[in-house]
């Protein structure tokens, strides 16, 4: 398993169009939270009763497309090149390589949540100055919504990837996926209400709150995300497993 890990780091490091949107997701993140303090009015936000401690996790949101897409890209590439057959003759067993692709992009999501939200929360809260809070000043409640971000991006980017190797394509898991993170389904929540026990909905208060619009709560959310993510893992890894490698 570890000479696997190890070949599925490999090929994720050194594919140019992973390396660009990992470089993309660490740094969306921070950039439009500078920009947001930039312009950011002290007054609205008290009238709206905007909490201090969000500022920054705004953002996390707008990382979600890029996860899904460097998650595509791991899990698909090789389907488009035919460097998949290569991949399994080297390791014959299949469960083992889609097991590897999926602690990377795991590992991927952890490391890109932590450091871009982070950078991003610093970053707006700084910019801010007397409407931010200190580093001192942090709280709890800030260090878990940055919990909730890692399982957000984590949930989402397996998501992704298991829809990947189900559909052998990443065109359609970003067809399918892109669209829902970027605000299709909010915007019709309060049409159809069950949407939100949808992937995208369901855990989309990990990342910031999103009060009076009939969302889960961060936990039963998360929850249910995670039920998403196990129900099509275990379809994907059963579908690996039997059918042929072209794409």
């Amino acid at each position: 398993m570890i000479h696997t890990l190890r070949a599925e780091w490999t090929k994720a490091l050194t594919l140019r169009s992973i390396q660009g949107t990992l470089a993309a997701a660490l740094l969306v993140p921070p950039a439009l939270s500078l920009a947001s303090g930039l312009a950011f009015d002290g007054e609205t936000a008290v009238a709206m009763s905007f909490p201090v401690e969000s500022h920054g996790f705004e953002t996390a949101g707008f990382g979600q497309p890029l996860i899904i897409l460097l998650a595509a890209l791991i899990t698909g590439t090789e389907y488009t090149d035919g460097q998949l057959r290569t991949t399994l003759t080297a390791t014959p067993r299949r469960g083992r390589v889609l097991a590897a692709k999926f602690t990377v992009i795991a590992v991927f999501a952890v490391l890109v949540s932590i450091l871009a939200t982070s950078a991003a929360v610093l970053l707006k809260h700084t910019v801010l100055g007397e409407h931010g809070l200190s580093l001192g000043d942090f709280t709890a409640g800030m260090g878990w919504n940055l919990v909730g971000v890692a399982v957000n991006y984590t949930l989402i980017g397996l998501i992704a990837a298991a829809i990947t190797v189900l559909a052998r394509t990443f065109i359609v898991t970003l067809v399918v996926l892109v669209p829902l993170v970027l605000g299709l389904t909010i915007s019709l929540l309060g049409v159809i209400p069950a949407l939100k026990f949808l992937p995208d909905l369901a855990g989309i208060q990990l990342l910031t709150s999103y009060p009076g619009v009939g969302l889960l709560d961060p936990i039963p959310g998360g929850t249910v995300m995670a039920t998403w993510t196990l129900l099509l893992a275990i379809g994907s890894w059963l579908a690996f497993r039997r059918r042929d490698t072209n794409g």
